[in-house]
This record gives structure tokens, sequence and C-alpha cells, in this order.
């Protein structure tokens, strides 16, 4: 009999998988002493079982309804997976969860198992004599407190009722992100399971390190640092620090300055011009030595000066027939009572201008941009945000509320403005949960985004609500599982628990419980729901506080935009691309959208719905538009005037007024755009 048993676990691929499953499946865990909690995880080459003691904790799985409605018969449907948690890879030790959510009438049965343990046998069909059945939003997790090596491997989550049975699975890595990762000293391996990447970076100091090294040090900026970690974790980071004696910083004298004048006595494009200022420390109590910063001066008029140095001496090439160079003496930085910065010296290059033959004018063309008369308003226009996150230039207001509701929009390069109005640039390439009810989950809207050149922008807008699943695709096409729903001008249709209507210029689709969709058929949308919802996703939680919008999918707050997009990817397993494009904002951008947010029939709303933002991310959605034939500026007025609108203001003019393209050009390329239809809507 023994022999014969281990004949069939011979028959088993030995080194594929996990040993404990084979061991399950064998039923050969009373080889191990079971009684004395000890399990099979895997076999020797000699077919002896390798045993190990049970956990103390075992994975609970819990099951929770998420909604009960009551539907007609004739409403019945296989299931529908919603959701489930994507690859993911968990440190040895660490907790971990798997969660999946299904809806279906009737009711589904829902589990999560190892793959090879699946049951998809159907279930057979209940005989009742009612007329109408149950239909429920199921959610199954399974948990565990902490990771071993043999949780790795394929999990199926399987949900069934009497019309079908459907299942997904997702793969569980176990292991150290940084088990392969080599850092040099000091920077040290931090991994994010979340994201599943690993990187060297600065150590932080930890309560240890100041009960080690309790003394303090005044630095070479005059700070003072509680401990020499401090100071190492600074220089990490690249900043030029050291200890300049220990104890509390005094009150330092100030330094002297020197520069060496220019040799050069002409300079041409191209040329390289060394050029050299420095900062002694000097007086009774002398400091440390002071930074030395170097700036390109640009003129109160052009956007003040710019930094392009550090240090004692800097080599400058010319590029310009006339260029002012500024070196600052910074005494004390980081010691707001101390800090001083001196102007040493301005170094003027400019180069000579060669006599040349004047050119025969030509006519002026006409100006694409006409500019608007001066304007008495003196508010600030600021265009320095040329990072690929958007970054805003000004406070931003309370949650901007439309007919009661919270507003979320997606816009232009592609812009992202949450519900609690933080705003910022979505560079992932993927399909994302824009928002959903993360409190019911009785929707989910689904935004995929695109690459188009050296851009990125939103393509398409999927709604799920009711039971009903509805696509919104460029040239305001409404895709019903691969039918066109038919759009009509100025007529209000039904599709099960939805409707929608076309005004020409926006498809507005309403679900659920007073949530609404605006899509501009191209790539931007409005999204509105109640200011009780409680969201997650792209667009925030929806809580009044702009600060906790970057939430994961796995709860956690993260910095990075592209670290809340890809927690947020429908499909984890498959790679997002990041379009992080670098964007040169031109002053034909500035004025193009500058002549369209300040125009005076704009201006009313200013008031309501702060612009600067809009006006940023017009300058560069502006400067991406590879579109022959598309005004990118007008587009992003579009989404201004939009939210204006919901707040009251009446701008229905707004396309006369400002010369923007007309509304029948702009419905022919959208539609151009879009996937071909028998009857366009206009």
């Amino acid at each position: 009999m023994i022999a014969l048993l281990m004949a069939l676990v011979a028959t088993l691929r030995l080194g594929e998988g996990k040993g404990h499953k084979h061991c399950r499946q064998m039923e050969l865990h009373d080889l191990c002493e079971t009684p004395q909690g000890r399990e099979c995880i895997q076999y020797t080459p000699d077919m002896q079982p390798v045993c190990n003691q049970f956990r103390m904790n075992k994975a609970t799985k819990t099951t929770t309804i998420l909604s009960i409605e009551t539907v007609p018969y004739w409403d019945a449907a296989p299931p529908v997976i919603l959701l489930i948690t994507g690859n993911q890879t968990v440190a040895p030790g660490e907790p971990f969860e798997i969660r999946c959510m299904a809806e279906g009438a009737p009711a589904p049965f829902i589990e999560i198992v190892y793959k090879e343990d699946a049951d998809l046998s159907p279930v057979p069909g209940s005989v009742s004599n009612s007329v109408d059945i149950e239909k429920r939003a199921v959610q199954t997790m399974m948990a565990q407190t902490y990771a071993i090596e043999q949780d790795e491997g394929w999990y199926r989550c399987v949900a069934k009722n009497g019309e079908g049975v459907i299942y997904e699975d997702t793969y569980l890595t176990i292991g150290d992100l940084c088990d392969t990762v080599v850092c040099d000293a000091p920077q040290v391996c931090k991994a994010d399971y979340d994201l599943g990447i690993a990187e060297c970076s600065c150590p932080f100091c930890t309560w240890e390190n100041y009960e080690t090294d309790p003394n303090l040090y005044c630095g070479t900026d005059c700070g003072v640092y509680y401990s020499r970690c401090s100071i190492e974790e600074e220089k990490c980071k690249g900043v030029d620090l050291d200890i300049f004696h220990d104890g509390v910083c005094s009150s330092f004298s100030l330094p002297e300055y020197s520069y060496e004048e220019l040799q050069e006595t002409e300079v041409y494009y191209g040329d390289e011009v060394e050029l050299a200022c420095r900062g002694t420390p000097a007086g009774d109590t002398p400091g440390p030595e002071p930074r030395i910063m170097w700036y390109q001066d640009w003129g109160a008029d052009m956007g003040g000066r710019e930094l392009i140095g550090e240090g004692n001496t800097i080599t400058y090439t010319v590029t310009l027939s006339q260029a002012d160079i500024v070196c600052v003496g910074v005494h004390c930085p980081s010691a707001p009572l101390q800090r001083a910065t001196t102007d040493i010296n301005h170094f003027r290059l400019a180069v000579p201008q060669e006599p040349t033959t004047p050119p025969t004018p030509s006519p002026t063309p006409t100006p694409r941009i006409i500019t608007p008369e001066p304007l008495s308003s003196t508010e600030p226009r600021l265009y320095e945000s040329t990072s690929p996150y958007f970054i805003p230039t000004t406070p931003l207001p309370p949650t901007l509320r439309a007919d009661g509701g919270s507003v979320c929009q997606i816009m232009g390069d592609p812009i992202v403005s949450t519900f609690d109005n933080r705003w910022y640039k979505q560079d992932g390439v993927c399909t994302y949960v824009l928002a959903m009810d993360c409190r019911f989950a009785q929707w989910f809207v689904y935004g995929r985004f695109m690459q188009y050149g050296e851009t990125s922008a939103l393509e398409s807008i999927t709604i799920y609500s009711g039971g009903s699943v509805l696509e919104l695709q460029r040239g305001w096409i409404i895709n019903n599982n691969g039918e066109k729903l038919k759009v009509i001008l100025g007529e209000e249709k039904q599709f099960a628990q939805m409707t929608y209507d076309f005004d020409g210029e926006f498809l507005t689709l309403k679900f659920g419980q007073g949530n609404q969709i605006r899509w501009n058929g191209f790539n931007g949308a409005q999204i509105v729901t109640s200011p009780d919802s409680r969201t997650c996703g792209l667009c925030g939680n929806n809580n009044g506080d702009a600060a906790d919008d970057f939430t994961s999918r796995f709860r956690r707050k993260v910095e990075d935009p592209y670290a809340l997009a890809s927690s947020w990817s429908i499909r984890q397993s498959r790679v997002c691309l990041k379009n992080e494009l670098e964007v040169e904002i031109t002053a034909e951008a500035k004025e193009a959208c500058s002549a369209l947010f300040f125009h005076p029939y704009i201006l009313r709303c200013h008031d309501t719905i702060p612009v600067t933002d809009y006006e940023v991310a017009c300058a560069r959605s502006y400067a991406t538009n590879t579109y022959a034939g598309w005004r990118a500026e007008c587009n992003m007025l579009q989404s201004y005037v939009l939210q204006c609108e919901t707040r009251g203001h009446n701008l229905s003019t707004w396309r006369e007024r400002t010369e923007c393209t007309e509304l029948a050009e702009v419905q022919k390329f959208t539609i151009d755009n879009g996937c071909p239809q028998d009857f366009p809507p206009v």
C-alpha cells in the first residue's frame, strides 16, 4: 500500500508550483502527524515528506452582501465580476488580502480558492412559481495575517448562479523585492509593494538614531540638527551640508564677497564663459562659508530670475544676444533669523551685432489670436510650472459644487481636477477607475487613456450602474455591448435605469441617485455625484479634504500621481505606460490662452471659479496639441465654461464672443475622429 502511494506521488511534477498543494491534492497530510499540528508541504527527491508546523492563524474568508434588489425573472443573467484584487507581491511575514466583487441575478455564489481547487461546475437552476428573482452584488475576501512562501501561486475567484459560471484569476508573489537591488551607501533599498517596485533611496532617521546620538550639531547651513543621522540623511539627498561645530549655532557675522572680472572682451553664440564669485567668512564671529547661487535675470516683465547653477564658479554657454547673469551670496540659508542674501555682481554678456541689409517688409499676417483690450484687473498670471506633474500655482478654493453635487473634471493633456478640487497631471496610459461608489458599490466609472503622438488623452468612459454597462466613445457614441444606442439632438432617451440626452456639445448620461457624466465627445468629461457619496479612484474620495485625495486602491496615501493611477488600473497584470512628457510652454501658448480666459465676456466668472490653473493647463495642452484643425485653447475654455455654468453663470454665447471655433466645425471634427456611425447625432 505504501509503495503504491509513493508511486502515485512520483507521478506529480516536482519543482513546479508549491509542494503543499500537491500534498493537499493527494490527501497525504496524515503522513505528517496531523494530530500533533504538522502538515506536509513538499517532497524530497527520494519521496520523503517534508513537514512544517501548521499556521497559528489560518486564512480568514468573509462574504458581504453589498446590495439586494428584486427583478423580474426575464432579467436573469450570469454573474459579472466587477472587481478583483490585481496581481500583487507581498513580503514574507506581511499581511495580505484578496478581494473579489460580483453581481448576478439570481444571487450568485462567490468564493476565492487556489486555482487548481476551483469548482467550475454549474449551479442547477431552481424551480419557482415566482415571477421575481433576487439580484445581489456580493463581495468576498480572503485575508491572511502573515505570508509564507507556500502562499505564492494562482488564486481564482469563481462566481456562479443558475444562469452560468464566471471566474477570474490573480497571482500572489511572496518575496522581498529588495533581494535583487544593490544600492550604493548610504542609500538603502525601499520597496513599494502596491506598485511592485523597489528602488534605492536615502534612509530615514528613527528614534533609535536620536537615542544613540542625542547631541545637537550646528550645520554648515546654520541649521541645528538633533543627530549626526539627520545631517547624513540630507547629504545622501545631495545637499551640500556638513557639521560646522557641536552644539547650537551662535550668531555669525556676515561674510565678505568678491568676484572676478570678465576676461573676454567679445563673446559669440556657443562660447563658454567662466564666471566666478566667492564668499569668505569674516567679522568677530565668522560663520560657515556662504553658498553662491547663479541666476539668469530676465527682468521683472519677463518672469524675474531663473536659477541656473550653484557653486563658486560656473560655465555659461552663450545662447542669447544679451544675457544678465547674477551671482548671489546666501548666508545661513537654514536659519531664518540670520539668513541674508547679497547680490555680488551682475555679469552682462552681449553678442556684437553685425550690420545687415534690412529685409524687404512683408504684409503683416492677420493674427490667429485676437488680444483683448487691456484689463483693469491686476491679478497675476503665473507660468512657471513646466513639470510633467501639474502643480497648482494658487491656493485652491473649497470643493466646487454643481446642482448640489461634487464635480470631478478630466480635460486636455490630460489634467484631472478631483471632487475635492485637487489638480494633477495624469501621465498613465491605461484603463483606470475614475470614480466609484466605495460605500455600497452601486456604480463604477472607468476611463481609458490612450497615447496620441507624444502626449495622451482620455478616449472613452465606461459606466457600470444598476446592472447595466454603457461606454461613451469619441464622436458621442454610446456603446452597449457592441450595439450603438441612438442619440438624437435635443431628445432624452432611457436605457434600463439610465437616461441620456445630447445638446449639441455635451452628451449627458444620468445614473444612480443623482449622478451624471457630461462627455464632450472627444477628450473631456465632468463627473457629478452627491456631496454625501464616498468615492474612490482618480477623482478622489469626495470628503471635502483635498489633502487625502491621493489614496491608492489599497487605502494607502501616495504622493506621486502616477503611483495613484497605477494602483487604480483595471488590469494590474498589464504594464501601463507612463507618458512623462516634458513640455516647454511657449509665448504663443501663453498669448492664446490669456486672450481667451481674460476675455471680457469670461471675466464675469472669475470670482466664482478661479481661472489661473485652467490657464496654465490650457498653455500646456496648447503646446502638446498635434491635431490639425483642433484649437486646444478653446477645448480647455470649454471645460472652464462648463464649470461656470454648473455654478449658475450663463455663458451660452462664449464661442461667438471669444471667436473660438464654431460649434458646427467642432461637431464635424469630433464625429470624424470617432468610430464610423450610420446615424450621427448631428
